[in-house]
């Protein structure tokens, strides 16, 4: 009988290089594919709003939690009712409401405030703005007068005279990204209701019924990028121009994009290449279903935590059962500006299982701490490549506060425990051959930090490495370390460049 035939090891080698590379690939179109999915989602919303004659910018002022560090600015105080909030004015003097801004807003072409409030006294109502963090604020003492019983003001920003801080003259709002206050005078203890405020328009806003793939008033080329695009003269007059993203642009390229044309814009109707929009928009998976999948999934947990027994039995189930949860909070965009909360339950849950699992039957010999110098060195390469790409693409050092590096290392050795002790280690009991287990390993992660779709491809780079090292010397905090320096340095000298940031799931889309 003859001996079995072994591939040649470069032909392994190259095999093994040519799968990361279709996996990279794959990451950047998965990346880029959710990306148009989202810009899709995000113009449908504005032109159904539009359509429905909803003002694309308005504040509901219930709670105080609703306002700019949920207080009021100058001596009064503050006190949520029915009507909404009510401010008392201690002393007389002015007193501010800063209104959250989630984005620019556009006060060129939306240059009507109406503010829904009530005072049982009369007084007067200024405003300030500040544009850009870098720009000076500007203020109009005085925009309106607040009648002393209810009514709806409204307020044109483009009439009043503005000035800054030394007295120099301000032109009237435009595109105000940073701040927005409305500024109250009203005797001592008079009260002031405020229930909302909205903007308008004196113009009529026309959009098309139907938006198809190729309706556009702008198209962008791959020539055009976020640093040198500037919009044509001729449109600037126009609230809500339908723009097309340049065909083939990244994940990366689209967004930063976006947030430049939404600077002129804030309403525009940005749409990736070729993308038609839906005569609705689409709706997120609807919070019944949402909390019926997570308990479909912590049952199966119990269920599967109830018949455990010694030993790794069927590892690609406990994979499987692991993964689930963080996949289903960061991959299923649950993770945002309102997470939700059964995504945020399953990924606990996965955690705790795993932990659990662990804990009562120790399947996988791991340590934390090593005293083998090499252990230390070997997980630490990817650190100069980072530094690499930062030289090549980066810019200076940003300062980070101790805090934050601190609950980083914490949250890198969560990870690393999650994916090299239980996942990796569970993956090396189903006879699968080393390189794969690393290669499983490693899209993992990487799909953990989806859509971020360069922050992805660098996640599964670098956790081919650390799962190399792991595979050789079971050892955690070295790997955890390195892995927490090399996140920091990206997020320190690359973030803005090669790499949008590091945010994942929905935040990404911020």
């Amino acid at each position: 009988m003859s001996a079995p035939r072994t591939t040649p090891p470069f032909l392994a080698i190259a095999g093994f290089l040519a799968a990361v590379a279709v996996l990279l690939w794959c990451m950047a179109g998965l990346s880029g594919w959710m990306t148009r999915g989202q810009l899709v989602h995000e113009a449908a919303r504005v032109v159904a709003a539009l359509h429905a004659g909803e003002p694309p910018w308005a504040w509901a002022l219930r709670r105080p939690s609703d306002l700019v560090a949920s207080r009021v600015f100058g001596h009064a105080t503050l006190a949520a009712t029915p009507d909404g909030l009510t401010i008392t004015s201690a002393d007389g003097t002015p007193f501010e409401l800063g209104l959250p801004l989630a984005g620019p807003v556009d006060l060129t072409h939306w240059p009507t405030l109406r503010i829904q409030a009530r005072a049982d006294h009369r007084g007067r109502l200024g405003l300030s703005y500040q544009s850009l963090e870098s720009s000076e604020a500007c203020t109009a003492d005085q925009v309106a007068t607040v009648p002393a019983d209810a009514d709806v003001l409204s307020i044109n920003l483009q009439a009043p005279s503005w000035h800054t801080a030394q007295g120099k003259a301000c032109p009237p709002p435009g595109v105000v990204a940073y701040m927005l206050r409305l500024r109250v005078t009203l005797p001592a203890g008079s009260t002031w209701t405020v229930g909302s405020v909205t903007s308008a328009t004196p113009m009529p806003v026309a959009l098309p019924a139907h938006i198809d793939g190729h309706a556009a008033d702008i198209r962008l080329t791959g020539t055009d990028t976020p640093a040198t695009w500037q919009p044509a003269k001729a449109l600037t007059r126009q609230p809500t121009p339908i723009v097309r993203l340049p065909e083939g642009a990244s994940a990366e390229a689209m967004l930063l994009l976006r947030d430049r044309i939404r600077h002129h814009w804030p309403a525009a109707i940005i749409l990736p290449f070729g993308a038609a929009l839906p005569s609705q928009p689409s709706n997120r998976m609807p919070l019944w279903l949402d909390a019926g999948v997570c308990g479909i999934y912590l049952a199966w947990l119990v269920w599967l935590a109830v018949r455990q027994r010694p030993g790794v039995i069927r590892p690609w189930t406990e994979v499987a059962a692991i993964a689930f949860g963080p996949l289903w909070l960061i991959a299923g965009l649950r993770w945002g500006p309102q997470p939700s909360m059964a995504g945020i339950v399953a990924f606990v849950a996965a955690l705790v299982y795993g932990g659990q699992s662990e804990w009562r039957r120790q399947p996988v010999e791991w340590g934390w701490w090593s005293r083998n110098r090499s252990d230390w060195l070997y997980p630490l390469l990817p650190l100069p490549v980072a530094a690499g790409l930062m030289l090549a693409d980066g810019h200076h050092l940003l300062h980070l506060e101790p805090r934050h590096i601190l609950a980083y290392l914490g949250w890198a050795l969560l990870q690393q425990w999650a994916m090299l002790a239980l996942v990796l280690g569970r993956l090396e009991r189903t006879g699968l051959p080393r390189a794969a287990v690393i290669m499983v390993t490693a899209v993992l992660f990487g799909l953990l930090h989806t859509p971020n779709g360069s922050l992805m491809q660098l996640c599964l780079v670098a956790e081919l490495w650390w799962a190399w090292c792991f595979m050789r010397s079971p050892r955690l905090i070295p790997i955890a370390l390195a892995h927490a320096a090399s996140a920091l340095l990206v997020e320190s000298g690359l973030t803005g460049h090669l790499l949008r940031s590091l945010e994942v799931s929905a935040r990404f889309f911020l």
